[in-house]
């Protein structure tokens, strides 16, 4: 009885290890968004200016914007915010004529954005928006998502399971009811 009870303690263990490395795989998967162009551009900032390209990595976003002519752009952080006062990023940047990279640095949210505008934008009461989306986290990602949930639900069960088995096992006269 003794063996059986360190065996059935050392598949719950091993199936405890396991479950932690299927978490650990879990959490690794990054966030990054890639936008792949259907046309030449996806958005219009101007007449003369457009995004072609982007790409967001936590944190930091790589804007790829096509100018006919030499302009300046201003971004500004425009993802979801908490409730109440924050901070946020404001840039300026001169763009040459053709393709120009422009890396960005956003407070890592669950919803990433940057507003571009040019002065003609301004002046035209627009501009546009680069943004990731609301993206929901699991709140269970830190305990190993559901899967970590259930295996440990499993674990428990079991392990009271043997444990009353055990104690039923080795009285000699079964369970007796105190008075």
């Amino acid at each position: 009885m003794h063996r059986l009870f360190i065996a059935i303690a050392t598949v719950a263990l091993a199936l405890c290890l396991a479950t932690g490395g299927v978490a650990a795989q879990a959490q690794n998967a990054s966030n990054e968004t890639t936008a792949a162009a259907g046309d030449d551009y996806q958005e219009v900032i101007d007449e003369d200016t457009r995004i072609t390209n982007w790409q967001y990595s936590p944190g930091q976003f790589l804007i790829t914007i096509q100018a006919d002519a030499s302009t300046s752009i201003s971004l500004t952080e425009a993802g979801s915010f908490d409730e109440g006062t924050s901070q946020f990023n404001y840039g300026e940047r001169e763009l040459e004529e053709g393709e120009n990279v422009i890396r960005f640095s956003v407070t890592d949210r669950q919803g990433a954005a940057v507003a571009i505008a040019t002065r003609q934008s301004l002046q035209n009461g627009g501009g546009a928006i680069v943004s990731t989306g609301a993206v929901e986290r699991n709140p269970m990602s830190n305990f190993g998502g559901e899967s970590g949930l259930l295996s440990g639900i499993a674990i428990t069960v079991a392990m009271a399971g043997l444990g009353a088995l055990y104690v039923v096992r080795s009285e000699d006269s079964g369970v007796s009811v105190a008075s």
